[in-house]
């Protein structure tokens, strides 16, 4: 997993935007997770919990939509917003401790395919995807897993969920992930069922 790092001098220059953690008196260590979604609506009822808790963990959650979008859900969950259709459109061009992807752009979109798979050859970066798909089922590179939402979660989602005019689950959500690592006490996303074999 990697960071991007700052000196403490350029952050003057450089707006920052979200939280971040401290590791030293002159670094500032953030985490990014690149979120591809076809509109706002989709990626808050499905993923909207998982992105609050993790901007609450630190990271730095942008979601790239191809089209101009009202982003009052994005921003009760803390979430930033960025025109883009796919990851070299990333605000700085850097790249992304973490992607995740709606299933259904996968199977719209060959660039976006593409992408994806250089980004699972290169190994260094978690990539999480909602919604089915029949080869996400039948990869074994990717585990089926759970966020179970934090209560402050559960709060911003279901607020931002009425702003986009729609009904999701405030308690559970359910993805497809390569991850680096998950957590053994299931704060971020944990394993459905039993690890598939690589």
């Amino acid at each position: 997993m990697t960071a991007r790092t700052f000196d403490v001098d350029d952050l003057r220059a450089h707006v920052h935007k979200g939280p971040g953690v401290r590791t030293t008196g002159e670094k500032l260590l953030t985490y990014d997770l690149a979120v591809l979604a076809g509109d706002v609506a989709t990626v808050v009822t499905a993923a909207g919990g998982w992105l609050c808790d993790r901007v609450r963990a630190g990271w730095r959650v942008t979601v790239l939509t191809p089209a101009a979008v009202d982003t009052t859900a994005l921003t009760i969950l803390g979430v930033d917003w960025a025109p883009g259709a796919n990851l070299s459109e990333l605000p700085g061009g850097h790249h992304p401790t973490a992607v995740a992807v709606d299933a259904r752009l996968l199977a719209a979109c060959a660039s976006t395919r593409s992408a994806l798979l250089g980004v699972l050859d290169g190994a260094r970066t978690e990539v999480t995807v909602w919604g089915e798909s029949p080869s996400l089922e039948a990869g074994r590179r990717f585990h089926r897993v759970h966020h179970r939402l934090s209560a402050a979660a559960r709060a911003f989602k279901s607020h931002a969920v009425q702003a986009c005019g729609g009904s999701a689950d405030l308690s559970v959500e359910e993805f497809h992930s390569i991850a680096l690592w998950y957590p053994p006490d299931g704060t971020d996303l944990a394993p459905v069922g039993p690890p598939a074999v690589t």
